[in-house]
């Protein structure tokens, strides 16, 4: 064992004289064991140390070197040792402190590197590298600006060394500073033009700057400089994907891939390109591939999840969405998505807490409050839901879109006025967001302060002129002025910005319907199925068109369509059941009434169209029922009040008619056509001067409505104020002259009634003159020509009477009047025969008129046909014993009184 030691002794002492042989052989010794490439040669080059030590134990230079070979062994714990013995034996070389520092800084001691940085540059304050490393190691502790003032160092030692410029650029970078990193990375170009990795950190902030095409130039320059460098093909795909150059981008991460199969990063970031394109399965097929490389980077299973939700896979979603929070349960983004997936899912409880657990990990995270918050609102939990607005808000009072949900937020909760005031907030904040306009003349238009909601959707179109929704909403606003035409533009608008959106089309076709342009409007509900063939409204409405122009079998057709599409919605149901009701099949109609009141039994209007058809057949106790079901459901509907106090008049409960028009009146008190249907009731209940009172009351709140005149006139008329009543007539006509012509019954019923007037008071020239206008406007009527003949009678101008009553017959063949007056004229003109002919014929028409049985009485008693005369008013005693008390029967009787009882006592 001794012979051993001797022998390796000697061996030493043989290889330190040969290296002692020059300085220079010592040199280049060193400079060979330190540049080897792999670990046989370093640990030889560790023995070669060892000697020079045993040689030497004060050898520091020898510690030094076997320190700095320790450490590419990567054996860092004795590096730093030998740095201490080296340190010990000679505390004035200042390369020992920087080596040292350098090996801390790998083992991430960057505060204990500094210190050693600190004592290099303290022995020599001239060194460049001492400067250059302890910047890096200021920037590696997030000390950017210290890291600056050391890079200045170095630059100013030796300006011609690439590296401080190149990373001085870096750390400015990280600073967001970029035109001035931009600007160091040329200067390092300009030193070492050859470097790749200069050329990749300027085109990573261009990247930062959205100059992605320069940037793609320098990641070029990179890859030509060093093919084999894997992050330069992965920094260019990433960047060809921002320009959603997805094709190509592939292609580099493909190439990535090739230089590196083993880097989950690269598959990830392949998976997400193929989602931007949509190809979903392929996208799966890459996130597979980066777990399997990676089992515990969570991003891979965060993309998966989102992909599989994309595909609506939920429940996968969620698997993978919790195999992710395993992985990294500090990022609140997993706990987002998975909140929203169970959003789409309508599990909303389950949703809210995740979005709590989000909270509790990242309390200030705005995102997650607001979605939470968008969360309650579909619980209907707004008071909790604003709570969250105003905790984001807190967070970061300037975002907008905070504001315009919270305003939203409170419009359903119907707190108008406070919605108003976020809405004026956000746009505050924002002045250039449309949706805070938008939204803001959503609310006027609610709160019916039309022309103010069109101004700001007016603000909201400057904003944004190629959102078809805000001219929707600015038509709807115009049609609710009755400003249709200008709505008709507006719909054109959003038809022109977005021909697919069948929203537009269909509300044009609604706009086309209130000028009566119905077959405009099929022809747009068309349009609009066209584009959404499953949706109901459209065959709701496309029904409704139907309905007005009275095609009652189209209309259930689309009802029935729409049926098939949502058997949920309930206003189908009630439509149809309307329109069986004006097939008169009001039982089916009834029926589909309760079809749409177990769908919706809140809605009052379909409790008072069954009632509707209940009174269309007479069951008017059980219509009275429903329209209390509806008062019930909506008490402040003055609709229902309405209609039972129609339903009473028929029952001739008149008093509580008019207690019902009442309660109308209050919920409606601008309502004119309220007061002149009270009116009306009053004057059949005989109390004029009370129905008077409410034509005025009508006519003060509506003095452009004709109707109402037309209606006080027709009072006025049946108190015998003729005079008052011809100027109502007139001021009717004065306000709408067209209106009368073109309601055909109104109209007729007016001059009629004008003429009769005329007749009553003797001014029967007057009176013909409106005959003649009516007869003009409506020659079919033959009350008209009758009326005419009477007054013409009147006038003792017979033969033209004569005439008239004649048109009238031909007008209406069964009508007894014309008959019976014309027979009255041939009486007087003595023509007693003919006289009775028609008066037959008026009889045989209306036998129950005791009037035309007298005056044929009178007839036959002017041609001394006594006998006869009486026969026939025995009989109508007989049909009819209260005759007794008709005047014109007594005074014939009395007149005849000896020859009655002469014919009593043969009896």
């Amino acid at each position: 064992m001794q012979l051993l030691k001797y022998a390796c002794y000697n061996n030493l002492v043989i290889r330190f004289k040969i290296f002692q042989q020059s300085k220079k052989d010592l040199e280049i010794l060193n400079f060979q064991t330190s540049t080897q490439q792999n670990e046989h040669a370093l640990e030889e080059a560790l023995q070669y140390y060892d000697l020079l030590i045993y040689k030497n134990p004060e050898d520091y230079s020898a510690l030094a070197n076997k320190a700095n070979t320790l450490e590419k062994l990567k054996r860092f714990e004795e590096a730093l040792q030998y740095y201490d013995y080296a340190i010990q034996k000679n505390k004035g070389e200042a390369d020992i402190y920087n080596n040292k520092g350098n090996t801390l800084s790998i083992l991430n001691r960057f505060e204990e590197a500094l210190q050693y940085y600190n004592s290099a540059i303290q022995l020599n304050p001239y060194k460049f590298d001492y400067y250059l490393n302890k910047a890096n190691t200021l920037d590696d502790l997030n000390r950017f600006e210290e890291a600056l003032q050391y890079y200045d160092y170095a630059i100013s030692i030796n300006p011609e060394d690439y590296r401080a410029l190149a990373n001085k650029a870096s750390t400015l970078k990280g600073l967001n500073r970029f035109k001035e990193a931009l600007e160091y990375f040329d200067y390092a170009c300009e030193k070492n033009p050859k470097d790749a990795d200069i050329y990749n950190n300027k085109a990573n902030t261009l990247k930062n700057l959205n100059r992605f095409e320069e940037a793609l130039q320098y990641y070029d320059s990179a890859i030509q400089l060093n093919p084999n460098k894997v992050n330069f093909y992965f920094n260019k795909a990433n960047t060809l994907k921002l320009l959603n150059r997805f094709g190509e981008a592939l292609q580099y991460y493909d190439c990535a891939i090739q230089k590196n199969p083993d880097d989950a990063d690269i598959y990830n970031n392949k998976g997400n390109t193929f989602s931007d394109l949509n190809r979903f399965e392929e996208a799966l097929q890459q996130y597979d591939l980066a777990i399997q490389k990676n089992p515990e980077d969570y991003r891979a299973f965060a993309n998966k999840a989102n992909t599989l939700a994309n595909l609506n896979r939920f429940e996968e979603a969620l698997q993978y969405y919790d195999y992710a929070i395993q992985k990294n349960p500090e990022d609140i983004v997993n706990y987002n998505n998975k909140a929203s997936t169970l959003v789409g899912l309508n599990r909303y409880e389950e949703a809210l807490q995740f979005y709590d657990y989000a909270i509790q990990i990242n309390h200030q995270d705005v995102d997650i409050y607001f979605n939470k918050a968008r969360t309650l609102q579909k619980l209907n939990r707004f008071e909790e839901s604003l709570q969250c607005y105003d905790y984001a808000i807190q967070q970061n009072p300037q975002d907008s879109d905070l504001y315009i949900n919270k305003a939203n937020t409170l419009a359903s909760l119907k707190r108008y006025e406070e919605a108003l005031e976020c809405y004026d907030n956000a746009i505050q904040k924002n002045p250039e967001d449309y949706k805070a306009f938008g939204n803001k003349a959503n609310i006027l238009r609610d709160l019916n302060r039309f022309e103010e909601a069109l101004e700001y959707y007016d603000y909201a179109i400057e904003r944004n002129p190629e959102n078809s929704d805000i001219f929707i909403n600015k038509a709807i606003t115009l049609t609710h002025l009755n400003r249709i035409q200008e709505a008709l533009q507006q719909y054109d608008n959003a038809i022109q910005i977005n021909p697919e959106n069948y929203i537009a089309l269909e509300r044009k076709a609604r706009a086309l319907q209130k000028l009566n342009r119905f077959e405009e409007a099929l022809e747009y509900q068309d349009y609009a199925i066209q584009r959404n063939p499953e949706n109901a409204d459209i065959f709701i409405n496309k029904g409704n068109t139907f309905f007005d122009l009275n095609r009652f079998e189209e209309a259930l057709q689309q009802y029935d369509l729409a049926i098939q599409r949502n058997p949920e919605d309930y206003r189908a149901f009630a439509n149809k059941a309307n329109t069986l009701s004006e097939l008169n099949r009001f039982e089916e109609a009834l029926q589909y009434c309760d079809y749409a009141i177990t769908k919706n039994p809140q809605d009052a209007h379909i409790y008072i169209n069954k009632a509707n058809t209940l009174k269309k057949l007479n069951r008017f106790e059980e219509a009275l029922q429903y329209y209390d079901f509806a008062i019930q459901n909506d008490p402040e509907d003055f609709q229902a009040f309405v209609n039972k106090a129609f339903t009473l008049q028929c029952l001739n409960r008149f008093e509580e008619a008019l207690e019902n028009y009442d309660y109308a009146i209050q919920r409606n008190p601008d309502n004119a056509d309220l007061y002149i249907r009270k009116a009306n009731t009053l004057a059949d209940f005989n109390r004029f001067e009370e129905a008077l009172q409410f034509c005025d009351q009508a006519i003060n709140k509506n003095p452009e409505e004709a109707d109402l005149y037309y209606n006080k006139a027709n009072t006025l008329s049946d108190i015998n104020r003729f005079e008052e009543a011809l100027y109502y007539y007139d001021c009717a006509i004065q306000i709408n002259p067209n209106k009368f012509q073109f309601y055909f019954n109104k109209g007729k019923t007016l001059f009629k009634q004008i003429a009769n007037i005329f007749k009553k008071l003797h001014r029967f020239e007057e009176a013909l003159e409106y005959y003649n206008y009516s007869i003009e406007k409506y020659p079919e009527d033959a009350d008209l020509y009758n009326n005419k003949a009477n007054t013409l009678a009147s006038l003792n101008r017979f033969q033209e009477a004569l005439q008239y009553y004649d048109l009238a017959i031909q007008k209406n063949p069964e009508d007894y009047k014309a008959f019976a007056n014309k027979a009255n004229t041939l009486r007087d003109l003595n023509r007693f025969e003919e006289a009775l002919e028609y008066y037959d014929y008026a009889i045989q028409r209306n036998p129950q008129d005791i009037d035309i049985c007298i005056n044929k009485a009178n007839s036959l008693k002017s041609l001394n046909r006594l006998e006869e005369a009486l026969v026939i008013l025995g009989l109508a005693l007989q049909q009819h014993p209260d005759l007794y008390n008709n005047q014109i029967m007594r005074q014939f009787l009395n007149e005849n009184s000896k020859y009655v009882s002469f014919r009593s006592n043969q009896e």
